[in-house]
């Protein structure tokens, strides 16, 4: 890929392309296009590679799609710990899309980062030709919840096994009415979602759409109010399920707070889970999909170590396998004062 094959599909001159790169004046439009052109093609400059030849540093980074979702930021301070203990320099970014993690990974190429973990990103099946030419000049491991074989370090955490521990829970104490709170886009979003209504119908339960309640921007802090809304509006539109499961600790802090305005008690007038097991789950005491978050963050580290030492480049993929933490939060639906 060169300069010149941008500046055609850019439609803008080579000169152009050239001011851009080297951070040079370009207008507003034109700099978007080019923007636009170069996540396209998924350009990295070959300048880059000499630009680290000679940087001496003992440096990673992060970069995940949250920086308010309680799981997140447990999994980047286990890292943060960690690795300044090997005296390495922790940098974390928030990506909110392809483009912007596309700035993220030219930046940290520059400054001769020893490697950099990508967590959990929305869009990783689309990236995977950009990381692939990240990976040749700086080590890469990439957490994911999706199955797919990827050309690089790799850890998933296998949430289907999780989604369906939770859901033959709730249905072995009886509950058969069961809402499900997740956020509006993401593969562990959809994937749950269709295992909700597997397990409910191998109950022989119906999966009627209005008791699956899709929040805004679910895995931020702003979920635990539209979440709290939402639940509201769902109970009393005249809905009464027995239980609910939520796809992360904030959302189930938003049915919380919306059960206290309802009058509703947990777990004796009904039941919650929810995903994740962070410390919201612990102090609320709910019943939860542990995802194994220190685990996840010591095998990244591992793998990212594994790859900084250059001694064998054969991808390593490890999958780590989530725990249903039983508390208080769920009573048999005989027990369960509706």
């Amino acid at each position: 890929m060169t300069i010149t094959e941008i500046a055609k599909a850019a439609g803008v001159s080579t000169a152009t392309v050239s001011r851009y790169l080297n951070k040079g004046a370009v207008k507003e439009n034109t700099k978007k296009k080019l923007e636009s052109t170069i996540l396209q093609l998924k350009y990295v400059p070959e300048s880059m590679a000499h630009q680290i030849v000679n940087i001496s540093t003992k440096s990673i980074a992060v970069i995940t799609h949250s920086l308010t979702n309680p799981y997140t930021m447990e999994f980047a301070d286990m890292l943060s710990d960690c690795y300044r203990k090997k005296d390495f320099i922790f940098y974390m970014g928030h990506s909110t899309g392809p483009a912007v993690e596309y700035k993220y990974l030219m930046d940290l190429v520059s400054r001769g980062l020893n490697g950099v973990i990508l967590q959990d990103p929305a869009e990783a099946k689309t990236q995977i030709e950009i990381y692939k030419k990240i990976e040749k000049l700086l080590p890469v491991v990439l957490v994911h919840s999706f199955p797919a074989d990827f050309p690089f370090n790799t850890i998933m955490v296998n949430q289907e096994i999780g989604m369906h521990s939770a859901m033959r829970y709730l249905i072995e104490q009886g509950h058969r009415d069961i809402a499900f709170i997740s956020g509006e886009t993401g593969y562990s979003y959809t994937r749950k979602e269709e295992l909700w209504k597997e397990e409910l119908a191998k109950a022989g339960c119906r999966t009627d759409p209005w008791h699956s309640l899709h929040i805004h921007e679910g895995d931020s802090e702003s979920s635990i109010e539209g979440t709290c809304k939402a639940v509201c509006d769902y109970f009393r539109a005249g809905n009464r399920p027995t239980a609910v499961f939520t796809c992360n600790d904030l959302m189930a802090m938003g049915v919380l707070k919306a059960f206290r305005k309802l009058k509703l008690r947990v777990p004796d007038n009904i039941s919650l889970i929810s995903h994740d097991n962070t410390v919201l789950a612990a102090s609320n005491d709910l019943t939860s999909i542990d995802m194994k978050i220190r685990s996840v963050a010591i095998a990244a580290m591992d793998l990212l170590d594994y790859a900084i030492a250059g001694n064998d480049t054969t991808p390593r993929h490890i999958s780590i396998t989530p725990e249903l933490i039983i508390r208080s939060s769920v009573l048999p639906l005989a027990e369960t004062r509706i």
